[in-house]
C-alpha cells in the first residue's frame, strides 16, 4: 500500500515543479507539460516494481477509458445545451478532448485504484 502513497507524493510534486517552472506564463510549454509527468512516471515505474506489470495495463485501460468518457461528455455537453464547455487546441480529438490529456486519465485511474485498495 507504500507504493500508492509514494506514487501520489510523486503525483503531487510533478505537479508542484510544473507550477513553480511555469507560473509565470500564460501560454503552453512543451517543457512544462512533460514537467508534470516525469515525476509521475517515476512513482509508477514504483508502483509497476512492487505491483507487477499489470498495472501498465490498468494504466492504459484508464487513459482509454477517461479519454472516452471525456470525449462523450463533451459531445454530449455541446448537442444538448449547444455550446462547450471546454476547448483543446493542441493534438485536439473532435475538439473535445486531447491526446495530451491521457496520460492525466490513467494517473488519475491509478489514484482511484489506491483509494479503492484503501478503502475497498
Amino acid at each position: 500500500m507504500i507504493e500508492y502513497y509514494i506514487f501520489v507524493l510523486c503525483l503531487v510534486v510533478g505537479f508542484w515543479l510544473a507550477y513553480q517552472y511555469g507560473k509565470d506564463t500564460t501560454q503552453f510549454k512543451w517543457s512544462e507539460y512533460f514537467a508534470t509527468l516525469i515525476v509521475p512516471y517515476i512513482g509508477l515505474g514504483i508502483l509497476v516494481w512492487y505491483e507487477g506489470r499489470w498495472i501498465l495495463g490498468y494504466y492504459v485501460a484508464t487513459c482509454f477509458a477517461g479519454n472516452i468518457a471525456e470525449h462523450v461528455g463533451g459531445w454530449a455537453v455541446h448537442k444538448i445545451l449547444g455550446h462547450r464547455l471546454w476547448t483543446y487546441h493542441r493534438l485536439t480529438m473532435g475538439g473535445y478532448t486531447s491526446a495530451l490529456s491521457w496520460p492525466y486519465w490513467g494517473m488519475i485511474g491509478i489514484v482511484f485504484l489506491g483509494i479503492y485498495k484503501l478503502f475497498g
